[in-house]
Parts: C-alpha cells; structure tokens; sequence
C-alpha cells in the first residue's frame, strides 16, 4: 500500500506539480485543478484498466467468473478491481492481459501529440490531459511492473506465463521507458505554457 501511494506521489503528483509550477499560472489559478484532476483519476483508473481486460475476454469469448470494475469505496475498501475468467495461459490470455498496455502507450502517444500541437489555455484542462494521457498511463506500466519485481503475482507474471518470462520483462521495460521519456520530454519543453 505504502509502495502505491509513493508511486502515486512520483509518477502522477510530481510531474503534474513540476509542469504547473513551470507554466505561467499561479498557483491559486492550478490548485483547485490539481484536487479535482486527482479524484477523477483516482476514480476511472481502475475501470479503465479492467475494462480493457474485459474487452480481451469478451473477443475471445472466455467464461467470466466475476467482474469488479470499481473497489466499493463507499464500504471503506480501497482494493483493486479485477475481471475474473478462465484463464489458461495461452496465446488469448497473452493478449487479454497485454491489453491495457497496449492502450497506455496508444494514449501516451496521443497525450504527446495533442499536448504538443495544441496550446490550451486553462489550467484544468491540459492537466486533466497530462494526467489521463500521459502520467495515468506512466503510472499503470510502472505500478504493476514495479510490483510484479517485488513478487506480486499481476499482469505481467501472467504475461509472462502466457509467453516467456523474458517477454514480459521486455514488455516492462521497454513500455515504461517509452512513457517516461514522454513524460520528461513534455516537462522539460513546456516551460511557461502556454506562451511558449
């Protein structure tokens, strides 16, 4: 738990304080945003993710055994979400559980292109932009590859059952690095957005 909250820190908060304090808000004008950004993030993360998941089982018809898209935050359980199916380590299973990654670099791409070519004036905006396009998918590559090197059983041990062990190191690696490097590129070369 400690682990998440430390990457929430440094993979979603930090970088999106870094590109504010380097823009040309104030920070009562990027504060609220901030706050309402996080929450709307914090509440569709987990959906998105499982949603992809379940579109994977849905294309090749697996039997579902349960799916949970949202923790039930108003019980006090703060957990993850999960789709539960048949799963058999195969080619299918590959694919339905790469599936989410696959989307975080799409949205990474897109995130860069539009933050790129575009010059959006309000604060809220191009951080919901940042967070949802480009950090959310940072976070979801980092956080379940960090903690499947800490010995959790998660994606990618099963990417890794589903193919070789060293495919989803690769997978790991190369998905988070893509993301990262956007991510750095887009807070070194916005300074003073959006004059510049």
């Amino acid at each position: 738990m400690i682990f998440t909250v430390l990457e929430i820190a440094f993979l979603i908060m930090l970088p999106l304080l870094v590109f504010y304090q380097r823009s040309i808000w104030t920070y009562k004008e990027y504060v609220p945003s901030i706050i309402i950004i996080y929450l709307i993030w914090y509440l569709s993360y987990a959906l998105f993710h499982e949603l992809m998941h379940l579109v994977g089982v849905w294309i090749f018809d697996k039997t579902i055994y349960e799916i949970k898209l949202f923790p039930r935050f108003w019980d006090g359980e703060f957990g993850s979400a999960h789709i539960k199916y048949d799963y058999q380590k195969d080619s299918k299973d590959f694919i339905i559980i790469l599936l989410p990654y696959v989307r975080d670099i799409i949205l990474s791409a897109i995130g860069y292109l539009l933050i790129f070519k575009t010059r959006i004036k309000t604060p809220f905006i191009i951080g919901l932009i940042l967070v949802i396009l480009i950090l959310s998918p940072l976070f979801d590559i980092g956080n379940n590859y960090f903690a499947y090197l800490l010995g959790h059983m998660n994606d990618f041990n099963a990417l890794g059952e589903s193919s070789r062990m060293w495919v989803s190191h690769f997978i790991g690696i190369s998905f988070f690095s893509i993301s990262a490097l956007l991510t750095i590129d887009i807070l070194k070369r916005y300074q003073h957005y959006p004059e510049h």
